[in-house]
């Protein structure tokens, strides 16, 4: 009887999947849905660097670019959840792709596990330095005096630099003219020029135009200030309910890999995000380090995702 028991024992543990104890057992693979370069690749770059010395095995960074980021999270939720395949993703392919589209082939909610968020690129109410608006205030007063008459820059129809100016919109019940542009960069360049007024645009691509004299920063889009803006309030503290967005980059995994695996992984990327060399890496680069317990991160989502579907919805925004 012993012996029977024990061999049925042991075919379940060959059955089983991999502890974490066995894992890494080859390479592991990151998949961003963005090009090099971006915020979501140099995130997934520094932490492959950093988890390939930790875990002893390669880990590599696949930019699955095209189809509003639909190839890479596919890809991900198609793939073995073993722990060997990751995902580095942001709000839009996580927050705004599943109110923004008719048809998603992924569920953000259902079809990836949260780890952690990785890093935090603010997002700021920057003005043309040549307007009268010196606050968030004596922005919100003067839009609402002239409806529809004032505009802001996005770097695209349905990007977060277009849905967060939505979201003040809202909250305050003010009507602007939206501008798309083909990115973030030419949206601050647009402030800059005074061919918009105002923009939300990263905190990190507005410097050069503070500098020259050419933008005013108003406010920024975040739970708390930045530290390396300490003057600048937030726009919560500025009479704006609500609205904090950055353009975060966060971990995730494949739904069904095994728990212990996933916690193996947030505890060994969240020690190093807290290490000196994870804040200068991105601090170099205009982020801030930001990670999160995985139930803070889930709970960040789903809240997320009710906010953004309903400005979404209030403001006719639409993939088209």
């Amino acid at each position: 009887m012993n012996r029977l028991l024990c061999g049925a024992v042991g075919a379940v543990l060959l059955a089983a999947p991999a502890l974490a104890q066995d894992w890494p057992r080859e390479t592991v693979t990151i998949i961003v849905p963005y090009a090099p370069g971006g915020i979501a690749d140099i995130a997934a770059r520094t932490v492959a660097e950093a988890m390939s010395r930790e875990w002893g095995e390669e880990v590599i960074v696949d930019n699955r670019t095209g189809g509003a980021g639909f190839i890479a999270a596919t890809a991900v939720a198609q793939s073995e959840p073993d722990g060997h395949t990751l995902f580095v993703s942001d709000m839009g392919v996580n927050v705004i792709n599943p109110a923004l589209f008719d048809d998603v082939p992924y569920d953000a909610a259902t079809d990836f596990m949260p780890i952690t968020m990785i890093s935090d690129t603010p997002l700021v109410l920057a003005a043309n330095a040549d307007t009268p608006f010196e606050t968030v205030a004596d922005y919100v007063e003067a839009a609402r005096a002239t409806p529809g008459e004032l505009s802001f820059g996005s770097a695209g129809i349905g990007s977060l630099n277009h849905i967060v100016p939505e979201w003040i919109n809202y909250e305050m019940d003010l009507e602007t003219i939206h501008i798309p542009y083909r990115g973030g960069a030419p949206a601050a360049t647009a402030v800059a020029s005074d061919e918009v007024e105002v923009g939300v645009v990263a905190l990190s691509s507005v410097g050069p135009f503070v500098d020259s004299g050419d933008i005013r920063i108003l406010g920024v889009a975040r739970a708390e200030r930045v530290e390396s803006h300490p003057d600048v309030p937030t726009l919560i503290e500025s009479g704006v309910p609500n609205v904090a967005a950055g353009q975060w980059a966060g971990l995730f995994a494949p739904a069904g890999t095994p728990e212990d695996v996933v916690e193996k992984i947030h505890t060994d990327v969240v020690a190093f995000l807290n290490s000196d060399e994870a804040a200068e890496t991105f601090g170099a680069r205009g982020a801030l380090v930001s990670p999160m317990e995985r139930e803070d991160f889930v709970a960040m989502l789903d809240t997320l995702r009710g906010q953004f579907a309903t400005i979404i919805d209030e403001a006719g925004i639409t993939a088209e």
